[in-house]
C-alpha cells in the first residue's frame, strides 16, 4: 500500500490549531521541525488513501494564511513498518470516524496533479503519438502483432482519456477542454500520419488479419474498451504505475485509429469508417466506465458549490456518453443486419 510524507508549514501561532486536528486524525509518525522566522514544518506519514480528508480540513482551515503550504512527497519505504489503518467499522454512528480511507485510493489533489500532467499537450507528447504512430501502421501493414504491441507500449493515450472522465466528474471545465484538446489533436495526427502510409497502401488486395479485426465492431471490443478505461481509472487512483493500463488503452484506441488513417488514405472508405467506428465507440466506453470509477470511489471536489457543479457535469457526462454508446450499438447492430 503506498505511503506518503504529508509536511505542512505554518507559523507557530496557528500550531496549536494544527495540533488539535492532528491528534483528531492520530496519524502513526508525527514529526516537528523549526524553520525560522517563526515557522514550523510538521511532518506526518501515513496511508496514501487515509490523507484526502486530512488535507481537505487543513486547507479549509488554514487557506487564509499566507505562510500556509501543504507539500505531499511519494515514500518509497519505511522501517518499521507502519501498521494497516484500522477501517470503519460502524458506518451506522452518529459521529462517523472522520479520517476513514477513502476507498483505498491516493487523495483528489494527487489523483488530479498526477492526470493534470499526463493531459498536456506538449512536444513529448505529440513526438510519442509520432513514434506510436508509425511503429502500429508498420504492424498493421505487416501484419505483425508483437509490433502493434510494441505500438501500444509507447503510445502517451491514457493520460487525455482518463483527464476527461476526472474532468467531468470534478466538474473542471479547463481540464475537460485541455483533455478534449489533447484527445483532438493526438488523434488527428495519428490519421494524418496513417493517412501518409495509406498512399502505399494497395486497397485491391485482400485485408490481413490485423486489419480485418479493427474494421468491425463486436460485443467483445466494448467490454475490451469499458475494461480498459476502468483499468486506467483505478491504476491512477490506487497510485499503482499506470504503464501496463496505458497499453490497454492503446489497444483499443491506437490500433483501430491508425487502420482507419490507412485506409482511408487508401479510398477503401467502407472499411476506413468501420474502423473508425470501432474508434469511437472505444473512446466512448472508456470514458463512461472511468467516469463510472471515479463516481464509484468517491472523487468529489472539496469545497459544497464545486461539489454540486462536479454532480451536474457528471450526470450529463454519463447521460451523454451512455447515449453515444446506445447510438453507436444501434449502428453496429444495422451494420450487422446488413
Amino acid at each position: 500500500m503506498p505511503l506518503r510524507l504529508l509536511q505542512i508549514v505554518l507559523p507557530e501561532n496557528n500550531c496549536a490549531d494544527l495540533d488539535k486536528i492532528i491528534d483528531e486524525a492520530a496519524p502513526p509518525s508525527v514529526y516537528h521541525t523549526p524553520l525560522g522566522d517563526d515557522l514550523r514544518m510538521t511532518s506526518l506519514l501515513m496511508h496514501a488513501h487515509v490523507i484526502e480528508a486530512l488535507s481537505d480540513k487543513l486547507e479549509d482551515t488554514f487557506s487564509s494564511c499566507d505562510q500556509f503550504r501543504l507539500l505531499l512527497l511519494p515514500v518509497e519505504a519505511t522501517r518499521p513498518r507502519l501498521e494497516e489503518p484500522e477501517k470503519e467499522t460502524n458506518p451506522t454512528d452518529e459521529e462517523p470516524k472522520q479520517w476513514a480511507p477513502r476507498f483505498g485510493r491516493i487523495s483528489r489533489d494527487e489523483l488530479d496533479e498526477d492526470i493534470r500532467d499526463s493531459a498536456r499537450t506538449d512536444p513529448i507528447y505529440l513526438i510519442m503519438v509520432t513514434l506510436a504512430t508509425i511503429v502500429a501502421c508498420v504492424g498493421l501493414l505487416k501484419d505483425s502483432p508483437a509490433i502493434i504491441i510494441g505500438a501500444m507500449v509507447i503510445a502517451p493515450l491514457l493520460g487525455p482519456n482518463t483527464a476527461l472522465a476526472l474532468g467531468t466528474t470534478l466538474g473542471d471545465f479547463k481540464l475537460i477542454r485541455n483533455a478534449i484538446r489533447s484527445n483532438l489533436i493526438g488523434l488527428s495526427l495519428a490519421l494524418a500520419i496513417a493517412a501518409c502510409f495509406g498512399l502505399f497502401f494497395d486497397s485491391s488486395q485482400e485485408l490481413n488479419t490485423e486489419f480485418a479485426s479493427r474494421t468491425v465492431v463486436d460485443l467483445g471490443d466494448v467490454m475490451l474498451a469499458l475494461a480498459s478505461g476502468a483499468a486506467g481509472a483505478i491504476a491512477f487512483t490506487s497510485g499503482a504505475p499506470a504503464t501496463i493500463v496505458g497499453v490497454m488503452v492503446a489497444v483499443a484506441l491506437l490500433p483501430p485509429t491508425a487502420a482507419a488513417g490507412i485506409l482511408a488514405g487508401a479510398g477503401s472508405w467502407t472499411e476506413a469508417a468501420g474502423a473508425t467506428t470501432l474508434a469511437m465507440t472505444n473512446i466512448v466506453c472508456i470514458n463512461l466506465s472511468a467516469t463510472g470509477v471515479f463516481l464509484i470511489q468517491g472523487v468529489r471536489p472539496n469545497s459544497w458549490w464545486e461539489k454540486d457543479r462536479a454532480r451536474s457535469a457528471s450526470i450529463r457526462a454519463l447521460i451523454a456518453w451512455s447515449i453515444a454508446l446506445a447510438a453507436l450499438a444501434a449502428l453496429i447492430i444495422f451494420a450487422w443486419a446488413d
